[in-house]
């Protein structure tokens, strides 16, 4: 092998091995460093290869503008010669960043370019695009279309080069069990996305955030004796993580829910204040409310509940002098949903606020759940 094309090579095998250890940022370095070493040799198909691993890297560390800027290049077919299945996960990849900030509208136009796209090259690679629809019918509160997309998706999937990984898949359909309330298929899941032996640290947080799941539908579910509290898996969830590395991607949420129904404040505390939560978006201005309401409810020894699974019973009723900064950061995620709501086409944000805001003042006609 010519050594410049080695240099190449050893550029890229370096970044996967640093995407591998999750350290984002700097396999993203490394893909940069490996298109510009392609792009000097007139390799243009390495070039593309690398320009959208860059992609993947910086959106997974948390960059994704400067993702997009990556990914544009591979899907605008710049380069003539890239491979056709490059372009296509750049097109996906740029979809993914898209049901994040952009409009329904905008993600749905992107899938049926992408879906052009692989009818124009007779390509077979539908299950990406099923899964994205999926993706987005989640977003949107509707989790029975999202379970069909995610259910065709994985019957679709092909072990072959562009696809997403089988826990990718797995992980999507634990998340839909929970969201259904589904525990038998959601224990299902489960046991099937650990046969699944990830080795890359991001898959590996998978299995773990699907376990956290299932033992927090177990313990909404009344089976207390399912298994013990998952304090050490919490933690270890988060172990190592690098703020400055990775993006926020539900891990630390999830970790933050199960400790405290186990009434873990230090550790909830602790993982707190790792990382400045500022309420700016819907999630954070929910996670906040939900953590100050399950706080008020143990000062005022009721029973722990899990707002983020079910309705929650009427004993929150009184807490409405107690959590007033619950009822605060509810308000401000109330805000955040309405922008979310007409961003993806829905109502199912503001009404799972408002249904928190009601038990806190259910007397409030204001407050109270939309139909």
């Amino acid at each position: 092998m010519h050594s410049d094309q080695q240099a190449f090579e050893q550029l890229r095998d370096q970044a996967r091995q640093a995407r591998s250890l999750g350290h984002y940022g700097q396999a993203a370095r490394l893909e940069r460093q490996a298109a510009e070493w392609a792009k000097s040799l007139g390799l243009a198909a390495s070039q593309a290869r690398a320009l959208l691993w860059e992609g993947y890297s910086l959106r997974l560390a948390g960059e994704d503008d400067l993702a997009l800027a990556a990914l544009l290049q591979v899907a605008s077919e710049q380069l003539a010669a890239a491979d056709p299945a490059d372009v296509f996960g750049a097109l996906t990849a740029i979809v993914h960043i898209s049901l994040e900030r952009k409009p329904a509208c905008f993600c749905r136009a992107l899938l049926e370019q992408a879906r052009r796209y692989l009818a124009d090259h007779a390509r077979p690679w539908t299950a990406p695009l099923d899964f994205l629809a999926g993706e987005l019918a989640y977003r949107q509160g509707d989790f029975t279309t999202a379970q069909d997309w995610h259910d065709r998706a994985w019957a679709a999937w092909r072990d072959e080069y562009p696809r997403l990984t089988p826990a990718t898949h797995r992980w999507a359909l634990c998340r839909m069990a929970f969201r259904r309330h589904d525990l038998v298929a959601l224990e299902d899941q489960v046991a099937r996305l650990s046969d699944c032996q990830p080795v890359v640290r991001l898959e590996r947080q998978l299995v773990q955030r699907a376990q956290l799941l299932r033992w927090r539908a177990w313990q909404a579910s009344g089976d207390a004796q399912a298994s013990p509290a998952p304090v050490t898996e919490a933690l270890a969830l988060l172990s190592g993580r690098d703020a400055t590395e990775s993006r926020d991607n539900g891990a630390r949420s999830e970790a933050m829910r199960a400790l405290a129904l186990v009434g873990r404040w230090d550790a909830v505390d602790d993982i707190g204040s790792q990382q400045e939560q500022p309420a700016t978006d819907f999630e954070t201005a929910l996670l906040l409310g939900d953590l100050a309401l399950a706080r008020a409810r143990a000062t005022a020894g009721l029973p722990a509940e899990d707002d983020d699974y079910g309705a929650g019973s009427d004993e929150a009723d009184s807490l409405a002098v107690a959590a007033p900064e619950a009822a605060r950061y509810y308000r401000a995620a109330l805000a955040l949903a309405m922008a979310e709501d007409e961003r993806l086409e829905t109502s199912w944000h503001g009404h799972l606020v408002r249904q928190r805001l009601a038990r806190l003042a259910p007397t409030s006609n204001h407050d109270a759940p939309g139909p």
